[in-house]
């Protein structure tokens, strides 16, 4: 192997710049005669034998001689001593050809920017919170969460013994009331029935009444006409009494005169009788006269006492007639008397009864009242008993939380019996059944610039890995309008990324999503090419003010 002078090494130094050092540089400088040395030597190559791969005609630098000869180190000496092979002409090509890769790759390749957010899965609406419109106490907790329950399935009962025995009291009270209220109503259904018969009766008793008056008021009034009919009779039979004396006097003349006449018949015959004796008339003549004599006086004397007698009997049959007339009459006033009494006292009758009744009347309407008072009283006692009752059995039955519809429980937050529970505390929620899913996530406010509605979604399920599983591919439903605070992150966004589907295969399975399940959304924001993340730190100094 022919030894390479230092001149000729600074020469394959200068035309292989890889190989150039500072140590070379420097002897250079040292040793300005070696210049000129190096010239003579590169104008005389020498063919020498392949020592590294070459042939014969391989142009080598040709062993020369100086006056001086330059002593490197061993190490640099024996690198300066071996020409570079093609190895490094491959790297160096390898190396181009790997840098237009990369600048290729770095130009048109391009990154998604994604932006990180957190949550878990809910049902799309709105999910039924289970709370208790009072207070209370858990008394039994019926269901775990992530459990499916039907609609009226019990969730959590709270513990109602107050509000039972209040249910108790209030039933007995109201049965009381009730049982209080029938008497009450029977008690006015039976002043009512007692006030009708009494006026029935008053009505009765004074229609009697009145009939009674009417009638003696007819009985009075035919009296007074009777009285009237008989004062007329006794002054007809008065009149007719006038007219009967002197008859009756008459009477007394003529048996006067009659008996002057048998007086005077006596005389003549007897003076007849005389004349007889003397012989001077028969007494056939004599017993003629005497026969007519008898005769005239039997007629005259049966006429007399005819019409006398007659004169007499109507005379009395007249006085015995008035003389009842008058009976009749003074019966009749005393009569009349007693019915316009009676009447007077029928009447004064019937005003007492009619105010009797009239009072009775007005006592049972008072009793009624009084009644219906007291029963109108009950029936609002009864109305507020009935709608304690109806409030403590709607808390009764408020005690016991059940589900609305069917679903599954997606948070029960009281786990433990005994607890006591506010109203309006939220106890448990249900996710409804086949709602479609939505993960409710939070984004951090340095992550929310450039999120948008509509922004692809990949969503990785914790508890499935999506290195087995995949991912869920979504996108953005909606984003709150202001940041809300939180104790780990700082600001946050609520996001809301609606699923391409609700579940997830692998296998050929398919495995649904459930409501509460926990999951990463990654949001793809933009996507940039490499290069340009690259010079991002350049860009930045450069902005800064720092000229690269």
């Amino acid at each position: 192997m022919p030894k390479l002078t230092s001149s000729g090494s600074d020469s394959y130094a200068s035309s292989a710049p890889g190989y150039q050092s500072a140590g070379l540089r420097t002897n250079q400088a040292a040793n300005p005669s070696l210049e000129n040395q190096e010239v003579d030597c590169l104008s005389k190559p020498t063919q020498v034998g392949s020592v590294y791969g070459g042939d014969e005609s391989t142009t080598a630098f040709p062993e020369t001689t100086t006056s001086s000869t330059v002593h490197w180190s061993t190490s640099l000496q024996t690198v300066l001593d071996q020409p570079p092979s093609a190895l490094p002409r491959q790297l160096i090509l390898g190396g181009l050809a790997f840098c237009i890769a990369f600048v290729g790759w770095a130009w048109f390749g391009k990154i998604e920017e994604v932006g990180h957010a957190q949550g878990q899965l809910i049902p799309k609406g709105d999910v039924y919170k289970i709370n208790p419109i009072d207070p209370g106490k858990i008394a039994t907790i019926a269901v775990k969460e992530g459990q499916e329950v039907k609609a009226g399935q019990v969730l959590v009962a709270l513990d109602t013994t107050v509000a039972a025995g209040e249910v108790v009291r209030l039933r007995q009270a109201l049965a009381a009331d009730k049982g209080e209220l029938t008497e009450r109503q029977a008690l006015i259904e039976k002043a009512r029935l007692e006030a009708q018969t009494r006026n029935r009766i008053s009505a009765a008793e004074q229609q009697v009444q009145a009939m009674t008056i009417a009638q003696a008021k007819t009985n009075a009034t035919t009296t007074q006409a009777m009285i009237a009919q008989l004062r007329t009779d006794a002054a007809a039979q008065r009149a007719q009494l006038a007219e009967l004396k002197p008859l009756a006097g008459t009477d007394r003349e003529l048996l006067a005169q009659l008996r002057q006449d048998a007086a005077a018949n006596k005389a003549r015959v007897a003076r007849l009788k005389a004349l007889v004796k003397q012989g001077a008339i028969s007494r056939d003549y004599l017993f003629e006269i005497e026969q007519a004599a008898r005769d005239r006086q039997s007629m005259v004397t049966k006429g007399l006492v005819g019409e006398g007698m007659a004169a007499r009997n109507r005379l009395f049959e007249v006085k015995q007639a008035l003389g009842d007339r008058q009976t009749t009459l003074v019966k009749n006033q005393g009569e009349l008397q007693q019915a316009l009494a009676e009447a007077e006292r029928l009447r004064a009758g019937l005003a007492q009864k009619q105010a009797e009744g009239e009072s009775a009347q007005l006592q049972a309407v008072q009793q009624t009242q009084q009644l219906e008072v007291e029963a109108n009283r009950l029936k609002a006692k009864i109305a507020q008993t009935q709608t304690l009752l109806a409030s403590t059995q709607a808390k009764l039955k408020q005690g016991v939380l059940t589900s609305p519809v069917d679903g599954v429980v997606s948070a029960l937050n009281v786990p433990n019996k005994g607890e006591v529970v506010q109203t309006g505390q939220t106890i448990a929620e249900v996710a409804p059944h086949n709602a479609p899913l939505v993960l409710s996530a939070i984004l951090p406010n340095r992550e929310a610039g450039f999120i948008k509605v509509g922004m692809p979604v990949q969503i990785k399920l914790d508890a499935y890995p999506y290195q087995d599983y995949g991912i869920v591919p979504g996108v953005v439903g909606s984003i709150s309008p202001d940041a809300q605070p939180d104790k780990q992150l700082g600001p946050v966004y609520k996001v809301e990324v609606a699923l391409a589907h609700n579940s997830i295969s692998t296998n050929d399975q398919i495995i649904p999503l459930k409501a509460g399940q926990t999951a990463s959304a990654e949001i793809i924001i933009h996507r940039r090419r490499i290069a340009d993340i690259l010079l991002d730190p350049f860009k930045q100094l450069q902005k800064g003010g720092i000229n690269l």
